[in-house]
């Protein structure tokens, strides 16, 4: 997995190179399938509210398993599908061609698959369009907004048709890993969220190569999303259809259990419970600002410890 990704602590590539327990094709009868961990999301992937990514907490639990983070705070599920591999992204240039190593505005974009409403980070990603090695880049600031650039990785001046299709790079290298996936919570409020999550979803899915091995993250609630609350209705309807569709791949969003949280060493105090009790994950559990979407340290170790449940009792 190539490092040269632009990152921030809105925008997290996190890579642990651990080595393996047991080198893959070797041992037992079978080849070894890919031991690689592959956290896709939003800002939740990357731990937003806390100190690290749950996948470093999952990697902490697995010892000896490759754990590869990618996340973009603020997005909806088809534009981190994108990330991911399982969607495409078309693109238009101006002037219609490449100039030699220099960056080329893109003028029209199927997805913008690397902005976020919520910062101004500098993103890029690796791929080939018209059969050229190229890096698109997306670059942002107050006065001006989003440009969105492409420059080839060596002299070219090939021409490139409008809408041709950019084949991002990285996730090829990705597709024989364990992915877990973690849309929809920026969808939350829009037209058409469940259906889009779950496109995005299948799309990702369908991309990876066989065996397929995968868990589906349920939609955390928000803070003001008790039950009673049409939000909380819209959330419970997206993880009712998820767990429907992925079955045992599932991996709830629930608030934690007395049995959870005493496996952490967490107590819940009275307000705690109250949360809970409203179907809520804890506001201690919370980063105790402002912030209603996200968690903190103690909150994504349940989703962590959840994540590892799964993984073992499906034998990934």
């Amino acid at each position: 997995m190539s490092t040269t990704f632009l990152t921030s602590c809105e925008g997290l590539i996190d890579e642990v190179f651990p080595k393996k327990n047991n080198p893959e094709g070797t041992g037992g009868d079978k080849p070894q399938l890919d031991q690689t961990l592959a956290f896709f999301g939003d800002s939740l992937t990357i731990g937003a509210g806390a100190n690290v990514p749950y996948g470093t907490m999952v990697g902490t639990g697995l010892p000896g398993r490759r754990i590869v983070s990618d996340g973009i705070g603020g997005q909806i599920a088809r534009s981190i599908a994108i990330r991911q591999g399982g969607e495409t992204v078309k693109l238009s240039v101006e002037g219609g061609k490449l100039d030699g190593v220099n960056p080329v505005r893109i003028k029209k974009l199927s997805n913008e698959f690397l902005s976020t409403p919520i910062n101004y980070n500098t993103y890029s990603r690796t791929g080939t369009v018209a059969g050229v090695k190229c890096t698109v880049t997306r670059e942002a600031n107050e006065e001006t907004g989003e440009i969105y650039t492409i420059k080839a990785d060596t002299e070219s001046t090939a021409d490139i048709a409008d809408d041709s299709e950019f084949v991002l790079e990285e996730p090829a290298k990705l597709r024989t890993a364990t992915q877990v996936l973690w849309y929809g919570r920026n969808n939350i409020g829009r037209p058409n969220a469940k259906e889009d999550i779950l496109a995005a979803l299948d799309n990702s899915i369908d991309y990876l190569s066989e065996p397929k091995r995968f868990l589906v993250l349920g939609v955390l609630t928000a803070i003001p999303e008790n039950k009673g609350t049409d939000r909380y209705n819209e959330v419970r309807d997206i993880n009712n259809s998820l767990s429907a569709r992925y079955g045992d791949a599932f991996v709830s969003m629930e608030p934690p259990t007395e049995e959870e949280m005493e496996a952490i060493s967490y107590t819940p105090s009275a307000e705690d419970i109250s949360d809970i009790e409203k179907g809520n994950f804890p506001r201690g559990m919370r980063p105790g600002n402002a912030d209603e979407i996200h968690i903190n340290d103690k909150g994504y170790e349940i989703v962590a410890n959840r994540v590892i449940a799964k993984l073992k009792e499906l034998k990934y």
